[in-house]
């Protein structure tokens, strides 16, 4: 099987910090090494070409000095035939030896390097003829002033080959010095380069644990408890991962009670309350015998509360089933629009008694979704609207497709909602701050009820800003596979 390769993580988040930042740093600290290395260099190439330079100019025009030394030392001794004179004479020769010894270990070329061994054999060949002639048979001087005035050319010729040598060396300094400075612009981007890219992967790599963690902590929040990827990191990190998955655990096991709590009130709760139905429907009967007026009128009001309490139990058997995901989509072609007329028809006593109005327009695609709870979904927004809806209000409800989902918009007359309940609007038992004084109190599950059945279909329901002056909207997105369209008549 392959083997996965992975870093080891330091201890805690501060050291893998300190480490982040030393490797950032190592390329622009080798960098400036490198910087220094390479200055220290050209600052020595820089000496040794002074140094070559000044040896050049000073040698070549020692050189010319002292072949003109030896030309007056020579000239002294055949004029005044003084054997003492011969004593210049060869000092003259040794310096004119030593100088060129210093200028053979020069940087010349070929060519120049063959006009100093040519100075060298005429100037040790004239010496030995000067030297080699006694005081009785000195020849006449003027006789070598053509071979002194060959070697002073020579000595030019130099001179100005020490000068081209001078310039090259410069020129060879400035090339060093320009490509010096281009390799050490490509290094210095390339040092910036590789540690931006250290700094992204580092980054990366330091925000990954702190990302899972910010995960497994929206997850808690949102209420989603299933086990999370273990956190890979720093010691303290990866402590703290497993600090929130202990907590998850902990939350899940409280869910569970909660959930385990309100299935065993509900149904405990159910089987008397259908005795206590069924009592008042006898009675109502008049199975016990004839009720009077006043009987009768308490005998409806038990039966109402009784309906109210069944169906508060029905929202609370609902909202735990949904949550669990315990009832599956049963799918199949549902056409929105008419359910939403017969949601309408379904209610028309309760809306005739607040004698209120629904308008239903728009478009509706035929939906591949659960009929049963797109009814209660649908029931539940109804319901919310029509509680908060003023006495002869009006209901508008709006279908609209754009071809991937169908949005429903369903908006009331009434107080609207406050600011601060909007974000926990879809949170179960929420009783937001403006709740309707003539209405009986509700049990804050409806719209925690629609909204689970809603994820359930992918979608989701929001709170939409309208453009009526008051109320508030609810806007209900469900994506579609296929289907056709029908469009509502003004009701």
């Amino acid at each position: 099987m392959p083997l996965k390769f992975s870093l080891p993580y330091p201890r805690s988040f501060h050291a893998l910090l300190l480490a982040a930042f030393a490797l950032v740093m190592l390329p622009l600290v080798l960098g400036l090494l490198y910087t220094a290395y390479a200055q220290q260099r050209l600052a020595q190439q820089t000496r040794q070409a002074i140094q070559t330079t000044v040896d050049v100019t000073r040698g070549t025009r020692q050189l010319a000095e002292d072949l003109s030394t030896l030309q007056r030392a020579a000239g002294q001794y055949y004029v005044l035939q003084d054997p003492q004179l011969r004593v210049g004479m060869r000092d003259a020769h040794q310096a004119v030896r030593a100088a060129l010894r210093v200028l053979q270990a020069m940087p010349f070329d070929s060519a120049d390097r063959v006009l100093l061994s040519r100075i060298a054999g005429e100037e040790a060949a004239l010496y030995a003829q000067l030297r080699g002639a006694g005081p009785a048979s000195l020849p006449r001087f003027d006789s070598f002033a053509p071979r002194f005035d060959a070697l002073a050319r020579s000595s030019g010729r130099l001179i100005a080959a020490g000068n081209a040598l001078v310039d090259r060396q410069v020129h060879a300094l400035g090339r060093s010095s320009r490509n010096l400075r281009a390799v050490l612009l490509a290094q210095a981007g390339f040092a910036v380069l590789l540690s931006l890219l250290i700094a992204a992967w580092l980054s990366w790599l330091l925000t990954r644990p702190v990302r899972r963690i910010d995960q497994a902590i929206r997850l808690l929040g949102a209420g989603d408890l299933q086990a999370q990827p273990a956190i890979r990191g720093p010691g303290d990190l990866v402590q703290l991962g497993e600090q929130l998955d202990w907590l998850r655990r902990r939350l899940r096991e409280i869910d569970e009670q909660k959930q385990r709590f309100l299935r065993h009130v509900s149904h405990e709760l159910k089987t008397p309350l259908a005795s206590l139905r069924e009592g008042v429907e006898l009675l109502l009967d008049g199975v016990a015998g004839p009720l009077a007026a006043q009987q009768r009128e308490i005998g409806m009001i038990m039966r109402g509360n009784a309906r109210d309490l069944q169906q508060r139990i029905e929202n609370l058997i609902d909202y735990s089933r949904a949550q669990r995901r315990l009832d599956p989509l049963v799918s199949a072609g549902v056409d929105v629009l008419q359910l939403l007329q017969s949601l309408v028809r379904r209610n028309e006593l309760a809306l005739r008694a607040k004698h209120l109005v629904v308008d239903i327009e728009g478009a509706s695609p035929a939906l591949h979704a659960d009929l049963g709870k797109l009814d209660t979904l649908f029931e539940n927004l109804l319901i919310n609207a029509m509680r908060f809806s003023p006495a002869a209000g009006h209901i508008r409800i709006a279908l609209r497709d754009d071809g991937e989902a169908l949005t429903v918009r369903i908006c009331d007359q009434g107080p609207g909602v406050a600011e601060q309940d909007r974000e926990h609007l879809f949170e179960p038992f929420f009783q937001g701050m403006r709740q309707p004084a003539a209405a009986a109190p509700g049990n804050g599950l409806g719209l925690a009820i629609a909204q689970e059945y809603a994820m359930l279909h992918g979608g989701r329901i929001t709170l939409c800003d309208g453009q009526e002056q008051r109320g508030a909207c609810f806007c209900v997105r469900l994506p579609r596979l296929h289907g056709h369209s029908r469009t509502a008549q003004r009701g």
